[in-house]
């Protein structure tokens, strides 16, 4: 069971309103002492009945409840309910690494993702809100190792703090799906003047291949990752998860092969997606038969390296590791078959957006 399955509970059992709030350091040293922490001893603060779950670095997260109306059957009850969870809690290990307010933001992101509720704030019973209130990069990591057995919790975040070197939140979503929230100051080392907005994209680049290759040292098998801008999670982080998401099914579909992907280089991607199957086919079909160069790999590789080089021949020929000659041969030979001179701009936006029409089609 977890936190928020307690407080339902604890509301059906009561009928009366319950909630799970991390206390700072100041608020949680002044509710409990030392001594009723430790037994998991609660207190009754302004009508409410205060139990603590567990502390982390000072902070300690509990459960309260609305006292109004209980009988004294009912208050024991409801106690009873929470101290034993909170002893269950220790046992478990999970009070050091902030797993359960985690998995009950989890809870509640999932829900709101659900009703495609993109602009929803995190409500005040979050445990986590008081800490979200600064601006954080989001990142969303996926696994496919289907047949692997899930990474736990604690060995993920020990992984991310020694990269991120600080504080970070990390929320399960879904199975081997997780949401990781870094400071914004973590990535510019608290200097603004280095994320100005034309070196913002750049610097959220660096910083998510750098986690990619770290994670990539330590597990074995295939993962995703991905990053959005910075964001004010309390307000922002539905949309952003929301984003990631669709941002990793993008790459997944249109950049075969890699597995960092990038909201803002998947702009055309989108669009298409977007584009009725049927409206998609139509569009192959109105273009022509460009079937004989796509499905060649050497020649799909080559228009693709050549588009990410910005159509300039010699640096296409440098990363190819071909002559420029050879080069030169395999455009003129996609010419000859399409009609189409990819050095030509016209052209070569045709043939770009004929490749993206086709590898969404061919998926289906």
């Amino acid at each position: 069971m977890d936190s928020e399955t307690l407080r339902l509970k604890l509301e059906q059992l009561t009928g009366k309103k319950t909630g799970i709030k991390q206390l700072g350091r100041q608020h949680s040293a002044s509710l409990f002492t030392v001594e009723a922490e430790a037994k998991g001893e609660p207190v009754i603060v302004e009508g409410r009945l205060w139990v603590p779950l567990y502390e982390n670095d000072g902070r300690i997260t509990a459960v309260w409840l609305e006292l109004d109306g209980l009988s004294a059957i009912e208050m024991r009850l409801a106690n009873y309910a929470a101290v034993n969870f909170a002893v269950a809690l220790k046992a478990a290990g999970l009070r050091e690494e902030g797993e359960v307010e985690a998995r009950q933001l989890s809870g509640w992101l999932n829900s709101q993702l659900e009703q495609e509720k993109d602009d929803s704030e995190i409500p005040d019973d979050m445990a986590l809100k008081g800490r979200l209130f600064g601006n954080m990069v989001p990142f969303l990591l996926v696994s496919e190792n289907m047949h692997s057995p899930q990474i736990s919790y604690r060995s993920l975040m020990k992984l991310l703090r020694s990269y991120f070197e600080n504080e970070i939140l990390l929320i399960p979503l879904q199975e081997k799906e997780w949401l990781i929230l870094a400071r914004k100051d973590l990535l510019t080392g608290g200097d603004d003047k280095e994320y100005e907005e034309e070196s913002e994209d750049e610097l959220l680049s660096q910083t998510c291949m750098g986690l990619h290759e770290l994670i990539a040292s330590e597990w074995v098998g295939v993962f995703h990752l991905a990053v959005a801008p910075p964001v004010v999670p309390v307000k922002g982080l539905t949309g952003s998860v929301a984003l990631l998401r669709e941002t990793i099914i993008l790459g997944r579909i249109f950049q075969v092969g890699s597995y960092i992907h990038l909201p803002w280089e998947l702009h055309l991607e989108r669009l298409v997606n977007s584009i009725p199957d049927a409206r998609r086919r139509q569009l192959l079909a109105q273009i022509g038969d460009y079937t004989a160069v796509l499905a060649d790999k050497e020649m799909l590789l080559t228009l693709e390296t050549f588009f990410q080089m910005d159509c300039n021949v010699s640096e296409t020929a440098k990363k190819l590791y071909i002559h420029r000659n050879t080069l030169l041969y395999r455009l003129d030979k996609i010419k000859q078959e399409t009609g189409a001179d990819v050095r030509s701009f016209g052209d070569a936006a045709i043939v770009k957006l004929t490749m993206l029409l086709y590898k969404v089609t061919k998926r289906k």
